[in-house]
């Protein structure tokens, strides 16, 4: 799902340089065992026989809803690297399919941190000394449409509505995967007569048109701010009386 438009008002053209942020409420899964490249193999949205040793996923159920997104690190073992509390409802979903592959699954408490970095989002192991907290990473991962998902959104929405780039998330060309036709007719089929589109700190009157004229999805605070992500057609944000400003949007305003 390529990004038609993505207008950010509220980044600045410092967004594209590298940028770093601690982040505090990350931890990790760990599978090992005999056959864990075959487990994730058939669990996660990429193929992990052609991605490198690190990488980005998504992780769905049978209905293409996502349990979550996460950074997977390939050793001996597999590293999945997700946010607090999300980790939990991951664990149980996995632990019903790990003891046909001969694994195992455990939770590992371990340090990481975020880069920013033309657009893209990556997390490291580890520690990076900088000012940057996990909040200003959430806001830019939310806008971006790269949302980390949390515990109260996982399993509520499937890809088109969370905005994520396909392109840096799935296959198309590999074999079956836990919501696999679900995200494909999504890819294939879909005409895109509403699309996601993100608010910072809305009126009530503004939520309840913009709620009548499409889908609400979620909402998010961080600091001080509420983010509202809808689904929503073209220009439905422009009423009789004034425009309700998107920060972000995948349609391409003028």
């Amino acid at each position: 799902m390529p990004l038609l438009a993505l207008k950010l008002s509220c980044l600045t053209s410092n967004s594209l340089s590298m940028s770093f942020f601690q982040l505090n409420n990350y931890t990790a899964l760990e599978i090992s065992g005999e056959r864990v490249s075959d487990f994730l193999q058939g669990q996660i949205t990429s193929d992990i026989t052609q991605s490198p040793i690190k990488f980005k996923t998504l992780f769905c159920d049978e209905k293409g809803y996502v349990i979550t997104n996460a950074y997977v690190i390939l050793n001996d073992s597999a590293l999945i690297m997700v946010k607090k509390g999300v980790h939990r409802i991951l664990e149980e979903n996995l632990k019903k399919f790990i003891k046909f592959y001969r694994c195992s699954i455990e939770v590992k408490d371990v340090e990481s941190y975020g880069e920013f970095s033309n657009g893209k989002f990556f997390v490291h192991l580890g520690s990076k000394k900088t000012d940057n907290k996990d909040d200003e990473w959430d806001r830019l991962k939310i806008v971006n449409f790269d949302i980390d998902i949390y515990e109260s959104i996982s399993n509520k929405f499937r890809v088109n509505e969370l905005g994520y780039n396909l392109e840096d998330y799935v296959s198309f060309d590999k074999g079956c995967y836990r919501g696999q036709e679900i995200i494909a007719r999504i890819n294939y089929l879909s005409k895109g007569s509403i699309k996601p589109v993100i608010f910072k700190d809305i009126s009530n009157k503004n939520f309840k048109y913009l709620e009548k004229e499409g889908k609400f999805l979620f909402s998010a605070k961080i600091k001080e701010s509420i983010f509202y992500q809808f689904m929503l057609r073209e220009g439905a944000e422009i009423t009789k009386e004034n425009t309700i400003k998107p920060i972000a949007s995948l349609w391409e305003f003028s």
